[in-house]
């Protein structure tokens, strides 16, 4: 061996030391770049979270109408257009649902209403289902105007005016002026106020907004 490759030997040979740091770098790209990946999992994970509690929130799965609401539904929708709700036609049917589930004859429960004029303004008084159908669209249809509704996705208008269906008109004006809405709290102060008035134990139903609602495919 000559002297100048003895030389490029020595040039190619690295002190321990040297070998020991290169591969504690290489240690600590490794796990850099192991913690960058779980950190993106992780993000991810969250990401996926968050989409999913949106979905789940904007697209809530509501209860099925029964068969017999859906057999009155081109009554529904031909009466709701000739009193000027057609786009309502929905509500008409999960108001219909949580009041008698479309069965009997007074499936609106509209007998004790103010547009029932042919039958006794009693429980179950109509006895005709077309009949009970058109009062009870006629009222659901001035509860709508005078909660000033703006249309079937105005949720806040809507639980005024079906609070106002079970309630009677008075609870919408006597809302409005208290708090400008309806809300939980009025709804069930109203219902004491007027059982108190009228010697009753309960009056109507504290909680008709939830229970309708839980039908229609716009809340």
């Amino acid at each position: 061996m000559n002297k100048k490759q003895g030389q490029t030997n020595r040039r190619k040979r690295r002190p321990a030391g040297s070998r020991s740091r290169s591969r504690k770098r290489q240690e600590r790209q490794i796990t850099r770049r192991a913690l960058r990946f779980f950190a993106m999992v992780a993000a991810g994970l969250v990401m996926l979270v968050i989409v999913f509690g949106v979905t789940q929130s904007t697209n809530k799965i509501h209860r099925p109408l029964s068969p017999s609401v859906k057999s009155y539904e081109e009554t529904i929708l031909k009466l709701s257009k000739e009193y000027g709700i057609e786009a309502y036609a929905p509500l008409v049917s999960a108001v219909m649902m949580q009041e008698s589930h479309g069965r009997g004859n007074d499936p609106m429960q509209a007998s004790e209403g103010n547009y029932n004029k042919r039958f006794p303004q009693k429980p179950h008084g109509i006895t005709d289902p077309r009949y009970s159908i058109e009062c009870g669209i006629r009222q659901l249809a001035d509860d709508l105007e005078m909660a000033g509704c703006k249309g079937p996705t105005d949720i806040e208008g809507i639980s005024l005016a079906i609070q106002g269906y079970n309630f009677g008109d008075g609870y919408i004006i006597w809302a409005l002026e208290k708090d400008g809405k309806y809300t939980e709290d009025n709804a069930a102060e109203f219902a004491e106020m007027m059982a108190g008035k009228n010697g009753m134990t309960g009056y109507g139903d504290v909680h008709y907004v939830k229970h309708v609602l839980r039908y229609y495919p716009y809340s």
